[in-house]
């Protein structure tokens, strides 16, 4: 009895170590295909499509924590105000990827840009961390961003703000 016991321990470990192995080998593609599509920014609808229904969105530095609609209003990609810089074709550059379980965490830098006629991230990188958190399904259904805005950029957010509250 004691000897079917000893190989039916042996075989769970065995399994949760490559169940462990396998959810990080699943979940590397899936971060990697998120920020290549958020780099390139051309297709909102295919970005749309990488967040479950049930998608919980957090931006620190704001203190903002939105469902998936109010994050869609948030990120705003089909806003025309905004244009990539012509010498930057990727709007963020990835430089460090970690994978643990169901989490990916992602940093790296924006690339300048303009927003309406201003030119952002010239003299200050805009560098970030995004921290998500993938379902079953594969979609992000936890996304928690720590981005360095500029404080000018932090004072004209703060004035909008004030502006509706008025």
């Amino acid at each position: 009895m004691a000897r079917y016991l000893t190989i039916f321990i042996t075989l769970v470990l065995l399994w949760s170590c490559s169940s462990e192995k396998n959810d990080k080998d699943n979940i590397y593609p899936l971060a990697k295909h998120f920020f290549d599509t958020y780099s390139d920014r051309s297709d909102w609808e295919h970005f749309k499509q990488l967040y479950a229904d049930d998608l919980v969105f957090e931006d620190v530095i704001f203190r903002y924590r939105f469902d998936r609609t109010g994050f869609e209003n948030f990120y705003n990609w089909p806003d025309t105000l905004f244009q990539k810089h012509p010498e930057y074709p990727e709007t963020l550059i990835l430089e460090n990827l970690t994978i643990n379980d169901s989490t990916a965490i992602g940093s790296g830098y924006f690339t300048p840009f303009y927003y309406g006629e201003k030119l952002f991230g010239i003299d200050h990188q805009w560098r970030f961390v995004i921290e998500l958190t993938f379902d079953k399904q594969g979609l992000v259904k936890h996304q928690k961003d720590f981005i360095e805005y500029p404080p000018e950029y932090l004072k004209s957010a703060a004035e909008a703000l004030l502006k509706v509250e008025n």
